[in-house]
């Protein structure tokens, strides 16, 4: 049984004549008539008869027309499905975005995604680095942006951008950090002398900054400990504790800017890669490819910007 025998059955039966159904179908009617008999013989029944007002179904042509009706309906709505996707793509899609590059992204990529691709449902969430690469390996989120410095078994990564850290203080606190600068620059050296409010170890960014200090000796005077990223410039504010972030984290936040002083961490730069991550053995969908290049423009046009300092876009 084949797609043609089915749709010669369909246009015999709904003309009710083998002759209609040849002009129809724009074939001869031997060929009809020979594809109607192997279908009759595969089924073991005979599907039509032959009367005066025409080629009419027997009781089991017609339970048969029924079955073979919804075959190709079915496949037939598929294929229109299919060439739909070629104009739009349509779907959901789940992005993971890092806390720190949270509020500079999300919202404008949903508003990018709405007006660029209306048929899209988008759904951001937002964790830790090491959240986000567990989400795309449980295949709770399609793909996110991560904080990667090595690999990870089940994870393809695709390197974005490089940002360099800073070291991030209040203003009424910011003389002693600023006799220790040079040129807006602090070297890892001296940040062993000033108290520091910082994630916990196992938070990417503590894990990063304590690699490169204990490599040049210098040991860390974390202070206080804080897992909650939206908190760490509040208490930044409220003591005399310092913090090191991305110069990310310090956009589209409620606390004023200028309350806020920077200093680019040198001797050497703590440098941070910030890369797209999927699972090995899922590959993206077009729909979810179609976000991840939307994603992907933001942050080339935030880099791109001028307030981003040392960070740079990888073409």
């Amino acid at each position: 049984m084949n797609l043609r025998q089915l749709s010669y059955f369909i246009a015999v039966a709904e003309h009710r004549s083998i002759i209609k159904a040849a002009q129809l179908l724009h074939i001869s009617q031997p060929a009809i008539s020979t594809q109607i008999k192997l279908l009759e013989e595969e089924l073991e029944v005979q599907l039509f008869e032959r009367r005066q007002d025409g080629t009419i179904l027997t009781p089991e042509g017609k339970e048969f027309f029924s079955y073979a009706r919804v075959a190709l309906d079915t496949l037939d709505a598929g294929k229109a499905n299919l060439r739909s996707h070629k104009v739009t793509e349509v779907g959901t899609v789940t992005v993971g975005i890092p806390g720190s590059l949270s509020p500079l992204l999300t919202l404008s990529l949903i508003e990018q995604v709405r007006q660029r691709c209306p048929n899209i449902k988008i759904k951001v969430v937002t964790g830790l680095s090491g959240h986000v690469a567990k989400w795309i390996m449980d295949g709770t989120i399609d793909f996110g942006l991560v904080y990667s410095s090595s690999d990870v078994m089940g994870l393809d990564f695709e390197l974005l951008m490089t940002e360099h850290l800073f070291l991030a203080v209040h203003r009424k606190n910011a003389a002693a950090v600023r006799d220790m600068c040079v040129n807006g620059g602090i070297s890892v050296a001296n940040l062993r002398h000033v108290p520091l409010v910082m994630p916990s170890r196992e938070h990417g960014l503590r894990a990063l900054v304590e690699k490169v200090s204990s490599a040049v000796g210098v040991k860390l005077h974390v202070h206080t400990e804080l897992d909650a990223p939206e908190l760490l410039l509040e208490c930044v504010l409220r003591s005399t504790d310092a913090t090191i972030l991305s110069l990310a984290a310090l956009r589209n936040i409620r606390i004023p800017q200028e309350d806020i002083v920077t200093a680019h961490i040198i001797d050497p730069v703590i440098e941070r890669r910030v890369c797209v991550a999927y699972a090995s053995d899922r590959p993206l969908t077009r729909t979810a490819r179609r976000v991840e290049v939307i994603l992907r423009d933001l942050l080339k046009a935030e880099s791109a910007a001028g307030w981003w300092r040392f960070a740079t876009f990888n073409e």
